[in-house]
C-alpha cells in the first residue's frame, strides 16, 4: 500500500502509475541536460528503487523513446496554440557558431501574444547547419525548417 498527504496534511491511499513516472523522468532529463545513461548509473538505480520499489528503471533506448514522446507532445501543443492564435507571429531565428568544434547552430523562435494578451516566444526548432553559413544556405535552412 502506497500512502500520501493530501493539501490538508491528511494521510491518504496514493496509486503508482508507471507511465507517468517514466514520462516524468524524461522530463526531469530535459529539463536538466542529464546524459541517457543517467538510468544506468548504480547510484540513480538504486535512489528509484528506495523511493519507490515498483518503478522500473527504463533502458537508455527507452528513455530517449520516452523524450521523444514528450517533444511529439510539445510540438502538438506549440502548434496548436499557433493554429488557434488569429494575431500575427514574428518569426526570430539566432545563429551562431561553437567555437571548438566549428558548427554552425541555428534557433527559429515564434513570438506571438494571444488572445487573453499573453505572450508567447515559442522555439520551433534548433538546427545543426552545415557550411558554409551564406545567407542563400541559411534561408533555405529556415525556409525547409519552417515548411515542416
Amino acid at each position: 500500500m502506497v500512502l500520501k498527504t493530501n493539501s490538508k496534511g491528511d494521510v491518504c491511499h496514493a496509486s503508482y502509475n508507471e507511465g507517468e513516472g517514466r514520462i516524468t523522468l524524461a522530463k526531469m532529463v530535459i529539463l536538466h541536460e542529464y546524459s541517457l545513461s543517467i538510468v544506468e548509473h548504480k547510484g540513480f538505480r538504486e535512489f528509484t528503487s528506495t523511493i519507490q520499489p515498483l518503478f522500473k528503471c527504463p533502458s537508455r533506448n527507452s528513455l530517449k523513446s520516452d523524450i521523444l514522446k514528450v517533444y511529439a507532445e510539445e510540438r502538438c501543443k506549440v502548434l496548436n496554440l499557433l493554429e488557434g492564435n488569429d494575431c500575427r507571429v514574428a518569426v526570430t531565428t539566432d545563429m551562431w557558431t561553437s567555437t571548438n568544434q566549428k558548427r554552425g547552430f541555428m534557433a527559429i523562435t515564434a513570438h506571438f501574444i494571444e488572445k487573453s494578451w499573453v505572450l508567447h516566444n515559442q522555439i520551433l526548432r534548433f538546427i545543426y547547419v552545415h557550411c558554409p553559413h551564406t545567407s542563400e544556405a541559411l534561408t533555405e535552412v529556415l525556409i525547409e525548417a519552417l515548411m515542416e
